[in-house]
Formats: structure tokens, sequence, C-alpha cells
């Protein structure tokens, strides 16, 4: 990145970084966008659900309020003359019909967008217990939450997940293998924080982005044809929760700052699905068969 020319840009009254000349990262652009819904500008989050995706494979999901979303709208329109290239798409979605939503990369791999029609086959709550299928060719990014009751100020919180897998009859998969060895499989706890955008450092994008998200690491359950696991993990450990960046929390007094604002004002809490090396880019099975199911309790 060095050497490289960066545009700026002010829009709506804020700055904006858009991309370097070679590299292009719409992280910081997801920075600008969701830095929209900041409550410093006096804004709150709704259940309005949207998923924003640029086209260098950077996708986020989120709730925001309808002046949110007319303004992220007009950001990602103007987004289109960019001469880098640069450029996202916005899905404004309908609420979710149930509190519980699943999200799915689409063919190429690049982005993700709820299931939210009958026909995409959503997630379906029977008492505590959430569940969806997994789907052929398709692999499933996140089960996440935005129900007020599990959200908010979780510092005092531990997240707890019984889950279970039935009806597999071919392998688990996860794509590009991964990354790296060993492969497993897994669903990891996940979320996210827009509040927890402020700069922890430097470089390109600024990282302030990366701590709006975050996962918990190393714990998770590996995910097998018809098995089951439990994993437990309290909030407030900064240790056990790692970034976009994959920083922990404890590797600075700016990425710790930033996580204990994470914490008290979650947006979105739920599961992750990943492998290899990878927390989030996706698992299902070979041949597109089995039940994903979850139990998810705070205390």
């Amino acid at each position: 990145m060095s050497g490289q020319k960066i545009l700026w840009k002010k829009w709506l009254t804020r700055t904006v970084w858009i991309a370097p000349t070679l590299g292009v990262s719409a992280a910081a652009v997801l920075l600008f966008l969701f830095s929209i819904a900041d409550p410093s500008h006096g804004q709150t989050i709704s259940d309005t659900q949207i998923t924003l995706s640029c086209n260098d494979g950077h996708s986020v999901a989120a709730a925001v309020d309808p002046t949110t979303l007319l303004e992220l709208t007009a950001a990602v329109q103007a987004l289109a003359s960019d001469p880098t290239g640069l450029n996202c798409t916005l899905d404004p979605a309908d609420t979710p019909p149930a509190s519980w939503t699943v999200y799915d990369y689409n063919p190429s791999g690049r982005a993700i967008a709820p299931r939210v029609s009958p026909d995409s086959m959503p997630a379906t709550t029977d008492g505590t217990t959430v569940s969806f299928p997994f789907k052929f060719n398709i692999y499933t990014a996140l089960l996440t939450t935005t129900d007020k009751s599990l959200t908010g100020d979780l510092s005092s919180k531990t997240l707890n997940v019984n889950v279970s897998v039935s009806g597999v009859t071919g392998k688990f998969q996860d794509q590009n293998n991964g990354g790296c060895l060993p492969d497993n499989q897994s669903a990891r706890f996940y979320f996210a924080s827009p509040k927890a955008s402020g700069s922890t450092g430097t470089g390109n994008p600024p990282t302030g982005f990366y701590t709006q998200f975050w996962w918990s690491n190393p714990m998770s359950v590996t995910l097998v044809p018809n098995g089951s696991g439990f994993i437990s993990q309290p909030v407030n450990a900064p240790s056990m929760w790692s970034d976009w960046n994959g920083k922990f929390g404890t590797d600075s007094t700016e990425v710790m700052e930033a996580f204990m604002v994470a914490i008290r004002n979650v947006q979105t809490v739920g599961l992750s699905f990943g492998g290899g090396c990878f927390f989030e880019n996706g698992v299902t099975t070979s041949d597109g068969s089995g039940t994903f199911s979850s139990t998810f309790t705070e205390n």
C-alpha cells in the first residue's frame, strides 16, 4: 500500500476514504457507511434489515433506521462513478419473519444475503430452538438476531449455545478449503457493534472498521454429521475474542477500548460458520443434506 495515492471525498458532511489506486478494499467504505448509524449522529437502530456488499468481496449485514437507509442508498449510488472501479450494492430486505436470520453466500462466494422469503428456507423457531436446512453448493455464513432482548449491553452476559446437526448424508465442507489446515468446519459466537468504530491505529483501510465485528476465538464447536456440541463464553473476556483483522481484544490499548465499547452496544449477535483459517467463509454439506439446530441463551 506504500506510495499509493488515496482518494478522499466529502459527502453528507462526512469524510470517506474511498480506495487506493490498487488493491481496492471495501472495508473503509463500509466504515463510512456504517458510521452514519453511530449514536453521535443522534440516530437509533430499528428492525430494517439490509445487506451491504462490495465488489472486492466484503459484505456486512445490519439493521438500520429509515434515515440511515436513505443515506446509505445515496452513498452507494454515488460510488457508481468512482474512477477506481469500486462499487457496492445495498439490498434492503423486509423485516425477517423470525427473530433469527440465516445469511448465505451467493454463488460467486463474494456477497451474503438473508433468507427472508418462504421459498428460501429461512430459519424456523420451535420454542427456544432455531433450525435451518443446509443447501447444496450454498455456503451458510451466519445465523444471527437483532432481538433487543439479546442485544444491547452484553458486558455482564455469558453466551451459551447447544448445537446439533441431523439428517446429514454427505460431508461438511467450507469455501476455498478453509485456506489452511486443519480445515475443521465449525460454528462459533459472533457479534457486531457499529458503535465500536473509533480509530484503533493506522493502515488501509482505517482499522476502526475491524473492531465493529468480533468472533469467539478459539472457542468453537466442530460440525460433524449428525453430531452435537455445547459452548459457553463470557462476553467480557477480551482475550477470548478477535476482530475482523484477527486482533484479540487484549492486543493493544486502542483495541481494548474499542472492544469495551462494542460489548456494551451490541447490535447483532449469534453464530458464524467457517473452516480452516477463516471464521465466516461459510459451510454446507457436500450433498446439501442436513439440518442445523441451536438453542442460544444468555445469562
